[in-house]
């Protein structure tokens, strides 16, 4: 059971590494001479959202702050802050690309308005093709009702490898889902079926108990993550046919599936995240598939498919939830979840008990109205002794990147892009921060110098953490500065190949302000695969400041910045490399794109790269005019009589042609066989 298991508990620790205290604590950081941080902490807002829906779930608009009544532990409490949240329906993009491109810079500046985790049971949903197809139809239908205000999660209950991270970038939950496969758990025995009526069924398949658990405790565990993120609308989507509990069971299988349920029901109260359970397997559930079509056979209470029910309903009942359940279209039971979360109410209150003694405290919402269900989470933990405030810039750092939701005290925009190292086994991920803060007041003296600290980690799809690094970001602004500065801090961290999710935390030490992004990137298998493809960067003329410039100079010629907004006098050039790693060179070609707004191709451009073009570090020195890649040397490397090439390739913006809009610059790039692609997104003003 523990190699079945390990992959979900990595998961749990994926998120649960995501929780941060932040969610209790403002940390606010003031300068003393030479700018040495004085760090100091209040005891912050007691949020809580509330969902009032009316006898037939809809939800209950237009109430005011009157309308509400907070007790803490019974006592009434004045309430500080409220707002009505209505989320509106998505509206359609107006251009394919604008819906299925991703954008190359990802911003911390959306403020978002619910979290939703999707957990896709591939340890319980049989590998039965309509099954298959209907939960992936399920999950795109889901997607499509998302917000660009959402954000979301794909968590698997038995590969997580696969997982998604939370992003309202719907192209990548997509790409996650396309990864889905069922059939862990057998349900019955070899494929034979339950026999017919009157005889004793078979015994249980022997892996499926370990199957059972193992989805429930992944979904005990997204529960003990979202309880303790920041406060906003949570919600989770389980698409389950349910685990076989018997709660009259004294076996040690149903005894541990009755604990983690109950842990379950208790975790969704105390942060009011419902549960919707939604059964692909259609309008006859599991027991078409467990008895090969057998429909005579009876729904006696211990049949497997009577068990799963009850166990997703079970879940709806006790976390608010509803469960779509016995039916082959899904649709209606889908908008009815989304619509019972279009609109909520978000309330704070500072607690009159200042105690920060660390204790659980009970929560009520009332409303003066009747007949309708206020859902909210029913207690909050104060703050203790373990939520002392932050003792150093690193400690900040480390607060923020344990979040799994951008903090957005400090707006940031960022971008990655991933390139060869010379002489190295790993990638380089160039990142660019585009960080926005009013211009401070030492400014209207003289020149300013601005200090920020920066902090990367980078996360495997699985949790793990492979590793952080940190830099300093100091940047002069002009004097006489006024309003908001827009800079670029740059910060780099080398990686071996593979799928990370990057955690960005920029904190600015005279300000006090900290943000965060989260962007996951790509690292090609540079030094191994054939062909490849770098990401690609762009620099602008005249650039924002930015700074530590050095970090670049061994892999790139210009200085990468996020920003993709640019007026027609301005100049930008995108560039990217081309990899090979064989004897045997061939020639590239790169179709190069630009499409407007309304899906119109309006330049359409090549360039070629013969064999020349693609240079060693021996033909190529590092510090001459086009940086290149060394050689692999190493003897234990079945590549190692392959040296590395690269070509470099830089295309001016074609700014000044176009009109104000928005646009997709695409480059495809072939050498033989293989074709690789990269998207810019950009708008010039």
């Amino acid at each position: 059971m523990k190699g079945v298991l390990r992959p979900r508990l990595a998961l749990a620790a994926c998120l649960l590494a995501l929780v941060t205290p932040f969610a209790r604590l403002t940390v606010s950081m003031e300068p003393a001479q030479q700018q040495a941080p004085v760090f100091r902490s209040r005891i912050d807002l007691v949020e809580l959202d509330a969902s009032v829906l009316d006898k037939d779930r809809r939800p209950v608009r237009g109430l005011t702050k009157a309308d509400f009544t907070v007790f803490e532990d019974g006592k009434p409490q004045e309430i500080a802050v409220f707002e009505a949240i209505n989320v509106p329906d998505p509206e359609p993009s107006p251009v394919e690309w604008m819906r299925d491109v991703t954008p190359d810079v990802t911003t911390n500046e959306v403020r978002p308005t619910r979290l939703w985790v999707v957990a896709i049971d591939d340890a319980l949903i049989p590998s039965e093709p309509w099954t298959i197809q209907a939960t992936k139809k399920i999950v795109r239908d889901i997607v499509d009702k998302f917000g660009p205000e959402d954000l979301v999660a794909i968590v698997y209950t038995a590969d997580s490898r696969q997982a998604q991270d939370f992003t309202n970038d719907h192209t990548r939950l997509l790409v996650t889902l396309e990864k889905f496969h069922g059939g862990l758990a057998l349900w019955r025995e070899l494929g034979s079926g339950f026999p017919r009526p009157g005889r004793i069924p078979p015994p249980k398949p022997a892996q499926d108990p370990q199957f059972w658990i193992g989805s429930v405790l992944t979904t005990r565990n997204i529960m003990e993550a979202l309880s303790a993120m920041p406060n906003r609308r949570k919600a989770m989507i389980w698409i389950t046919p349910g685990a076989p509990m018997n709660v009259f069971g004294t076996d040690d299988v149903n005894l541990r599936l009755k604990d983690l349920t109950q842990e379950i029901f208790a975790l969704a109260r105390r942060a009011n995240v419902p549960i919707y359970p939604i059964d692909p397997s259609g309008l006859f559930g599991l027991k078409a598939f467990v008895t090969n079509g057998n429909m005579a056979w009876p729904d006696e209470p211990e049949m497997p498919w009577v068990l799963a029910m009850d166990h997703i309903m079970m879940n709806a009942a006790n976390t608010g939830g509803r469960a779509v359940v016995n039916t082959n279209d899904f649709t209606t039971g889908i908008n009815n979840i989304f619509l019972e979360n279009s609109s909520y109410y978000s309330l704070g209150f500072y607690s009159t008990n200042t105690k920060t003694d660390g204790t659980i405290r009970r929560l009520e919402v009332k409303v003066n109205r009747r007949d309708v269900t206020v859902r909210t989470r029913d207690t909050y933990i104060a703050p203790g002794a373990k939520d002392a405030p932050p003792k150093s810039t690193n400690d900040v750092l480390a607060r923020a990147t344990a979040s799994s939701v951008p903090i957005r005290e400090l707006p940031l925009r960022a971008t990655v892009a991933p390139f060869a190292i010379p002489g190295g086994r790993n990638a380089a991920v160039a990142i660019a921060l585009g960080v926005t803060q009013p211009v401070p007041d030492s400014a209207s003296k003289g020149r300013a110098t601005v200090t920020t600290e920066l902090r990367t980690t980078a996360f495997t799809t699985e949790g793990d953490n492979k590793g952080s690094q940190r830099h300093t970001a100091k940047v002069t602004l002009r004097a006489g500065a006024q309003g908001d500065a827009d800079y670029e801090a740059l910060s780099r961290i080398d990686l071996p190949p593979g799928r990370y999710r990057l955690r960005l935390a920029a904190y600015l030490v005279d300000a006090g302000k900290t943000g965060t992004v989260m962007v996951d990137v790509v690292v090609p298998d540079f030094n191994h695969d054939k062909v490849s493809m770098s990401g690609v960067v762009i620099g602008a003329t005249p650039g924002r400041p930015s700074a530590p410039r050095e970090l670049f100079t061994n892999i790139l010629p210009l200085v990468p910045s996020a920003q993709r907004a640019f007026a027609r006098t301005d100049r930008a050039s995108a560039l990217f490399y081309l990899y090979q790693s064989t004897t045997t060179l061939a020639p590239a070609a790169v179709a190069i794109r630009v499409t407007d707004g309304r899906g119109a191709v309006v330049i359409n451009d090549t360039q070629t790269a013969g064999v020349d073009r693609f240079m060693t570090a021996e033909a190529n020195p590092i510090g001459s005019t086009r940086p290149a890649v060394a050689p692999v040397t190493s003897r234990a490397d079945p590549f190692a009589n392959r040296a590395l090439r690269a070509a470099e390739f830089q295309y001016p913006l074609p700014i000044d042609r176009l009109p104000p809009g928005r646009y997709l610059l695409t480059f495809e790039a072939t050498i033989g066989a293989t074709t690789m692609r990269r998207d810019v997104q950009f708008t010039v003003k």
